[in-house]
């Protein structure tokens, strides 16, 4: 052995294992700690000449007097066993020898060995590094036995394994070191539980993939638990099917046919020869296949339907008796001494139950890939251990006990169940990853890819966009023409309960009665795809259930401060005025962002007369109603000719657009002062608003509302939740109020918390130029960000015939990684001015006259030269109303890195809508590109050869095995007028050569033309 330090200690934590020098330590030492920063997966050991070793857990600044204690579960332990001291380093298993822990240490707990516990001031409670010192130990930690030991096993074969009939069971190596690395953290959860059970009983469930060594790691943790004095019995919930496995696979087979043969014909592309070729695809066992659907795509129906219903079967009441396992697991609970178990092999004759006893037994470990189900009630500790559908494969096939196991059919099935797990991974207590490290929900999300949305490409419509309703994009997209082009849509907000911006004013989350019905929605996941809805951070509508009810209750509503009160904001902060709102200091205001004239503020009347400012950063409009001549009667009193003339009056000023205030009307001897003073209070009391609201943030209600929210979207079917003005929403005097730093990304992270634990993805939405880089600032905190710049990109490709910028701007996104969802047309238009930084200020003015040119519209903002951020235009008339130049710029957008989402009128070479503008009036610019299309023009786009090669090329997109977010994408260096991409995966590549000039392109998949 080298020359090296002095017998190491060994540091366990959650997710690394750490290696230091020292002394051997014992019972009740004072250890100093410094925590130093490194890397979180290395730590170099180190000799320093004090009496005890100072442990240095590399992390964080450097904190000398030694206060800090790592998070979660800090253990160390004495080593004994062979170790090599490699390169200045000490390499060391802890499962290659005895090891004893000698110091526990829950952050979680208020106190620790009577000592009162904080958490160190400065750091981020969302942090998996929190700091804990117990005040009374300022300069060290008091060393405590941990209350357990693990045992030496020589001979895995001895320890007993769970209960299902013929298993196969053999525990290696890296279920004992996992084991090793699950006990720590799971023993003081457990002794919680214990403690807290009237009989003194516990339930674990181990549940992951198949092969990913449930059955064994959790028969190693019963042999711990046994070690350390608890009895434990593991139990196979693979014993509890409806069916034996045989006849259950037999089922997930019928169930896909059965479901995905009615899909088809719903979907209207079954006749004799699909009748035929499908028999002939099931024959081989290739019905599910993705690929398949390239040759065939009326299959993409059938397997869209059948995914979604056997999606339904798998790990559902109608496949598992959840309801026998759950008793079992009550009355194990309930102190039963004796539990009457399932037994099931292989076939019917191997099936029966005995009685088991559990006089003995403190913990019942359940092994069962449905042991974290939200079916499942009674368990106290889910343990998650992960694996991915390649390896849960693998393992299947090593067991050899199912057939076909390399079929389509079992990969979708995989696919399916691994989906499962990721729905349920946020309720377990502990996860652990496939190279034995417990993480956190978050980074297992990351680890695992399932913090991306699937890859393919999403159709962007409003819910009358398509033929008027919902149902009829449904039917749209379901048909035999375009099934298969899109796995996913993106819905536009008139889908909910909204009244302005055309669905950016939001009433309130449920589903509009009308543009969709029931069913709607279910139908689209029956086809397979996912779904994209807005969430607006920043504000709701003035009829929102919550504002109505501060305008009826006032101070008395339980909304009171859900919305902002601007002078209860500013208060301190400014000059009250004489129309009773405070004026900030100017030089608290001088650098904030105004979305209009004047601040944002809407007076709104309350219900004992007086007037009060909210916060209003968009839309406001104040309306009053014209009264009647019998109204001003009773309410002022007036003679009925007198009442006739003033109501005429007023409602011509109204009219007009004067408020009562503004009004000066020649009332003469018929009308006194009190008289009038009563008609204008009774049109004040009367007023009414639209508008949008400003959300307080500050407020436990608002994160009550925004949990609410994401459960209705998340029941919805929604994958992607697309953040609209969440840069709005953190305010503070003094700052800019947009965009605000920490504020913007604190508010993120707790949304982001909550979209997690319900299974969504957040694409957070915002304009800024290239040169803020505030799309890299969003995706460095680990989100989706929108390809804003892809747009003008290709325009300006196309027009200069040079793909330099358009290269650039790919080679920006793989070498940061970012994660993007890009696009060519939008709702809002093309947003040209995100260039700069990109491309010069000339150029950027070249590319707004060049749309312009060809009938697009730019809306200044507030007047302000060159604040608008979109130029209005269709994507179709902004290339000039090209057919060619069109597909190619579908078809580069779909060989860009990132997601692609389609406008609906592009697709259908929609032109620049001129009259929808003057139909619209003022502000209604934006109309020119969100033309609604009949059934009829819906039927005549899809037989045009521009519609059809764009869903060829979706298609293609979709099912063929090169893309996808864990490809490699290469640009390669051609001529400037030359785009030559290349994507990679496996086996599969899928290339783009474009010519600029030309607008011709090809594209091949693993050498054969497209």
């Amino acid at each position: 052995m080298a020359d090296c330090p002095d017998h190491p200690l060994l540091i366990f934590l959650p997710r690394w294992q750490y290696q230091c020098c020292g002394d051997s330590l014992r019972v009740g030492d004072e250890v100093p700690l410094c925590l130093l920063p490194i890397s979180p997966d290395r730590v170099w050991a180190r000799r320093l000449p004090t009496p005890f070793e100072w442990i240095r857990a590399r992390h964080g600044p450097s904190q000398e007097d030694g206060r800090h204690v790592l998070a979660q579960v800090f253990l160390l332990w004495e080593a004994f066993a062979d170790e090599e001291y490699v390169g200045g380093e000490w390499r060391l298993a802890p499962s290659s020898g005895s090891l004893r822990p000698i110091l526990v240490m829950d952050p979680h707990r208020e106190t620790w060995e009577g000592h009162p516990v904080r958490a160190q001031e400065g750091l981020p409670k969302t942090s998996s590094w929190l700091g804990w010192w117990p005040q009374h130990h300022r300069t060290g930690i008091l060393m405590t036995d941990a209350g357990f030991s693990l045992p030496t096993i020589t001979d895995a074969s001895t320890i007993p394994t769970g209960d299902m009939p013929g298993d196969k069971v053999q525990i290696g190596q890296d279920h004992l070191s996992k084991a090793a690395t699950i006990f720590p953290v799971l023993w003081p959860q457990l002794q919680e539980v214990l403690a807290a059970s009237p009989h003194r009983r516990a339930i674990i469930s181990v549940h992951g993939g198949s092969g990913v060594g449930k059955s064994e790691t959790a028969s190693v943790l019963a042999a711990f638990l046994r070690h350390n004095g608890l009895g434990a019995y593991v139990m196979s919930g693979d014993n509890y099917p409806r069916r034996i496995p045989r006849d259950n696979d037999a089922e997930r087979l019928r169930t896909f046919r059965s479901e995905g043969l009615k899909a088809l014909v719903a979907s209207g592309g079954y006749d004799e020869g699909v009748k035929a070729t499908l028999a002939e695809l099931q024959a081989a066992d290739r019905d599910a296949d993705p690929a398949a659907c390239v040759e065939h795509p009326w299959l993409a129906a059938y397997q869209a339907g059948g995914a979604v219903a056997l999606e339904r079967y798998l790990g559902s009441p109608q496949e598992i008796d959840f309801d026998e396992v759950s008793a079992i697991l009550a009355a194990f609970h309930d102190g039963a001494e004796t539990l009457r178990l399932k037994r099931m092999g292989r076939e019917l004759d191997e099936l029966w139950y005995a009685d088991v006893d559990m006089r003995d037994v403190q913990v019942l470990v359940i092994e069962w890939t449905h042991g974290n189900s939200g079916n499942l009630r009674g368990v106290d500790i889910p343990i998650l251990l992960n694996s991915t559908p390649e390896e849960t494969l693998a393992h299947r096939r090593s067991r050899a006990r199912d057939g076909a196991t390399d079929s389509p059919f079992t990969t979708m099935v995989l696919g399916i169940e691994q989906a499962h797990l990721h729905e349920q991974a946020h309720r377990a207590k502990i996860i652990v990853n496939k190279v034995g490290q417990i993480i956190s929900h978050a980074d297992y999300l990351k680890s695992m890819g399932a913090d991306l949305p699937e890859p393919g490409a999403m159709i962007n419509f409003y819910p009358d966009s398509m033929g008027g309703s919902l149902g009829d994009e449904v039917d749209f997209l379901t048909s035999p023409e375009v099934a298969g082009a899109f796995t996913s849509a993106y819905v536009l907000p008139s889908i909910f309960n909204t009244d302005l911006d055309r669905g950016f004013s939001v009433i309130d989350y449920d589903l509009s009665t009308t543009y969709t019905r029931p069913g709607d929605l279910e139908a689209l996941r029956a086809a397979g795809i996912k779904l994209k809805f807005d969430f607006i951070l920043n504000h709701a509508s003035v009829l929102s259930p919550q504002f109505q009810d501060l305008l009826a209750k006032g101070a008395r509503s339980e909304y009171a401060d859900f919305f902002i009160d601007w002078n209860a904001f500013w208060e301190g902060h400014g000059e009250m005025t004489p129309e009773g709102y405070v004026q900030p200091d100017a030089e608290l205001v001088k650098d904030m962002f105004f979305r209009k004239p004047g601040l944002p503020i809407l007076m709104v009347r309350m219900p004992d007369g007086t007037e009060k400012p909210y916060w209003n950063t968009f839309y406001q409009e104040v309306r009053y109603t014209a009264p009647d001549a019998q109204t001003l009667m009773e309410v002022a009193g007036l003679q009925y000719q007198t009442a006739v003339r003033l109501a005429e009056s007023i409602k011509g000023a109204l009219d007009e657009g004067m408020t009562p205030p503004e009004m000066a009307f020649d009332l003469g001897a018929d009308v006194d002062l009190e008289q009038w003073n009563a008609v204008v209070e009774h049109l004040e009391a009367g007023r009414r608003y639209l508008g949008q609201m400003d959300l307080n943030i500050k407020s436990d209600l608002v994160w009550d509302f925004y949990a609410d929210v994401l459960d209705k979207l998340s029941g919805y079917g929604a994958e992607i939740v697309r953040l609209d003005a969440f840069a709005y929403a953190p305010k503070e005097p003094g700052e800019k109020n947009f965009l605000n730093d920490p504020g913007t990304w604190d508010l993120l992270d707790q949304v982001n918390q909550l979209a997690t634990e319900r299974g969504l993805k957040l694409l957070p939405e915002i304009h800024s130029r290239y040169e803020e880089k505030i799309h890299e600032l969003i995706s460095s905190k680990g989100y989706l960000t929108y390809d804003f710049f892809l747009p003008g990109l290709v325009i300006d490709a196309f027009e200069s015939k040079d793909a330099g910028h358009l290269k650039a701007w790919i080679a920006d996104i793989l070498a940061k990684q970012l994660r993007t969802v890009n696009m060519l047309g939008c709702h809002d238009g093309i947003p040209l001015l995100d260039l700069k930084g990109l491309l010069s200020d000339e150029q950027i003015d070249a590319l707004i006259e060049t749309v312009k040119g060809r009938g697009g519209y730019v809306k200044d903002l507030h007047g302000e030269k060159k604040m608008y951020y979109q130029v209005n235009a269709t994507y179709y008339s902004a290339l000039g109303e090209s057919d060619d130049a069109m597909l190619l710029a579908r078809a580069i957008q779909l060989f860009m890195p990132g997601k692609p989402q389609v406008w609906y009128l592009d697709l259908f070479g929609g032109r620049n809508d001129h009259a929808a503008v003057e139909r619209a009036g003022a502000g209604g610019h934006k109309e020119i590109n969100r033309t609604n299309l009949t059934v009829d023009e819906l039927r005549d786009g899809l037989a045009t050869p521009l519609v059809q090669r764009q869903l060829e090329l979706l298609r293609f997109r979709n099912s063929f095995g090169a893309f996808g977010w864990d490809a490699e994408c290469t640009v390669a260096e051609t001529p400037a007028s030359q785009l030559q991409i290349t994507w990679r995966k496996g086996e599969h590549v899928a290339e783009l050569v474009a010519d600029l000039v030309s607008k011709q392109f090809t594209i091949t998949a693993d050498g054969q033309a497209v």
